[in-house]
């Protein structure tokens, strides 16, 4: 009697027991297909002994993981096998599984991968310009990044320009008062002496006014003040005022005084006042 092969074959898949798992896998049948560096996935059904990661070599070209085992048919248990490969080509993740401590599963099929290159065979390694938007998750157009980069720019100058418009103007700095002439000092004792109301404490005012307007130029800093006095009397140019003032108490003033006559008269004094010489004795 003469055997056909494939009865041959499948006597011997009946036979085989654990080896019956759903796939018969040869070498140009990868189960799997991906790219180097991205997560590949694996079903397999098995319904032998359980199925464990090996522990996997430093130098090894594929990592796996079991993700998850769920029922199948009958006693068939579902392996969800995730990979990841380093390297291109064709590898086999059955040597790195095993059914317990120690115990290679020599059962398995090879479990072949095939695993392909991010790039072509022929890539030169250049870098290729991505058209389109700046971001594919978020769709910006290359216009948008330089508008927020303007309107960033713009948004404090704006600010500044509108505070500084709603913002009133500070008030005008007051104007500094400028100090008393000597002359201004000296017209209402003049006036006073002139209608005969100068009294004595008006006349020693007067006086300490003029010694200390004429205390450098005449030397008068050693003279006690009736020296003074009698020395300003005596000066052609600095005793105008002085003994004019006197004459007008003496002589009871019966002509009037013009006001020119009296501008004349203090003309010399016309002089903005730094300090109170006015306290000065």
């Amino acid at each position: 009697m003469k055997w056909c092969p494939m009865v041959i074959l499948s006597i011997t898949l009946l036979l085989a027991g654990p080896l019956s798992a759903v796939h018969l896998q040869t070498e140009a049948d990868p189960l799997s297909t991906g790219t180097v560096g991205i997560e590949g996935q694996l079903l397999l059904r098995w319904s032998g002994d359980p199925l464990e990661v090996a522990p996997i070599p430093d130098d090894s070209p594929v990592l796996v993981r079991i993700a998850s085992i769920t029922p199948g048919e009958g006693q068939e248990q579902v392996y969800d096998l995730r990979w990841i490969a380093m390297l291109p080509g064709e590898h086999h993740l059955s040597g790195l599984l095993r059914y317990g401590e120690g115990a290679a599963a020599s059962e398995l099929p090879p479990l072949t991968i095939s695993v392909s290159s991010l790039l072509q065979d022929d890539h030169e390694g250049g870098l290729n310009q991505i058209p389109g938007p700046i971001s594919p998750i978020l769709g910006f157009p290359e216009w948008v990044p330089w508008a927020v980069a303007i309107g960033w720019l713009l948004l404090p100058l704006s600010i500044l320009t509108l505070v500084r418009w709603l913002r009133k103007p500070p008030p005008p700095a007051p104007q500094p008062i400028a100090p008393p002439t000597l002359a201004e000092l000296l017209r209402p004792l003049v006036s006073a002496a002139l209608a005969g109301e100068l009294d004595d404490a008006q006349k020693a005012r007067m006086e300490r006014i003029l010694l200390a307007h004429w205390r450098e130029d005449l030397d008068l800093g050693s003279y006690r003040h009736g020296e003074g006095i009698q020395k300003l009397r005596t000066h052609p140019k600095a005793g105008i005022l002085l003994v004019t003032v006197e004459q007008w108490l003496h002589s009871g003033r019966e002509e009037a005084v013009s006001e020119k006559q009296l501008e004349d008269l203090l003309a010399p004094y016309a002089t903005p006042m730094a300090d109170p010489i006015e306290e000065a004795s």
